[in-house]
C-alpha cells in the first residue's frame, strides 16, 4: 500500500505517517517491524528484544507489533528511574503494549545497552530487533519495504527534504529514489543529532568490492537543537514529529526558497502525550 502524497500551502508532503495499521503507532518503522516479524529467524525466537532511547518511538512500534504477532517482548534502556517509567510518554506507552521495560544501564550509554541486550539474547534465546543491524542482515527487505513508498511522489522535484537520526529511513529512501529512476535536483537529509555521513555511506555501499558505488547525491545539513527538545508543528491540520519533523521542517522553511517543487517526508511521528495517554486509559 503507497501512502498519499499531499499539497500543502505549495509544499507537497509524503505522508507516511499515515501508515497506521491499528490506529497508534504509524510511519516507515512500523512497516519494517511487520516484515521482520514475518522472518524465521524471528518467527522461531522465544521472543525479541530492542534497545531504544527513552524519548524515541520505537519502543512503542517494536512492542506494538510484538503485541499483534503474540510475541513476548523486552524493551532495554538506560539513563532514567523506575521511578520516572511513567512520566515518560514513550516509555509508558511501549508498557502498555506489553513489553517488559527494563533499566539495563545507569545511564544511555548505547555501547553498554547492548551489551547488556547481547546478554540477554544469550540467556533467552529472544532476538535483538536492532534496525542498524538489519539493515545489513537483511538488507533488502529493509530497503525495499519502504523505498518502494517513493512511487507516488511527483517527478522532477526540485528538492526532497526529510529528517534522519541514525539516518536508515534516509537512506531507504535514498534506495528507492534510484530503483525508481525519480528525479530530484537536490535531496537533502537535516540531521537531529550528529553527523550521519560515515553510516548512510555505509548502508548504501554494504559490498564496495562487488558493487558499483552508489552514485545519487545528497547533502546533510545539523539542525542546531537539543535531541530531546520538543517542538510542535502543524501542517494543514495534521502534527510532524516533534522530536525529529518539526525541526526539519523548520529548517526548510528558513532555508529553502519556497519558489520551487518542494516536497517534505512525513516519516512517522511520535504521539503526543494526550495521544498516550488517550490510548492508556482504553
Amino acid at each position: 500500500m503507497l501512502t498519499p502524497v499531499e499539497n500543502h500551502h505549495d509544499i507537497w508532503y509524503k505522508r507516511d505517517d499515515l501508515y497506521c495499521p491499528w490506529g497508534d503507532v504509524n510511519g516507515g518503522k512500523v512497516r519494517q517491524a511487520e516484515a521482520l516479524f514475518e522472518t524465521e529467524e524471528v518467527q522461531s525466537s522465544s521472543g525479541v528484544i530492542a534497545s531504544v532511547s527513552v524519548h524515541s518511538p520505537t519502543g512503542p512500534v517494536i512492542s506494538r507489533v510484538a503485541e499483534e504477532y503474540g510475541k513476548y517482548c523486552t524493551i532495554a534502556i538506560g539513563g532514567t528511574t523506575e521511578e520516572r517509567l511513567d512520566k515518560l510518554p514513550m516509555m509508558k506507552l511501549t508498557k502498555h503494549f506489553g513489553a517488559d521495560v527494563k533499566i539495563v544501564a545507569g545511564h544511555g550509554m548505547k555501547n553498554a545497552i547492548n551489551a547488556r541486550v547481547n546478554e540477554i539474547c544469550e540467556e533467552t534465546g529472544y532476538h535483538n530487533i536492532d534496525y542498524s543491524k538489519h539493515i545489513y542482515q537483511n538488507r533488502d527487505l529493509m530497503f525495499n519495504t519502504n523505498g518502494e513508498q517513493v512511487v507516488n511522489i511527483p517527478d522532477d522535484l526540485d528538492v526532497l527534504v526529510m529528517s534522519l537520526g541514525v539516518g536508515i529511513q534516509f537512506a531507504c529512501v535514498l534506495k528507492g529514489l534510484k530503483l525508481f529512476n525519480k528525479k530530484v535536483k537536490r535531496i537533502i537529509g537535516v540531521q537531529i543529532g550528529p553527523d550521519r555521513r560515515k553510516l548512510i555511506d555505509g548502508y548504501l555501499n554494504q559490498n564496495p568490492l562487488t558493487e558499483p558505488r552508489f552514485d545519487l547525491e545528497y547533502e546533510l545539513y545539523q539542525h542546531k537543537s537539543a535531541y530531546s527538545k520538543s517542538v510542535k508543528q502543524k501542517v494543514g491540520g495534521f502534527y510532524l514529529d516533534d522530536i525529529y519533523e518539526a525541526k526539519a521542517h523548520q529548517w526548510m522553511l528558513e532555508n529553502i526558497n519556497s519558489n520551487q517543487k518542494i516536497l517534505f517526508w512525513c516519516v512517522g511521528r511520535r504521539l503526543l502525550s494526550d495521544e498516550v495517554e488517550s490510548i492508556c486509559s482504553r
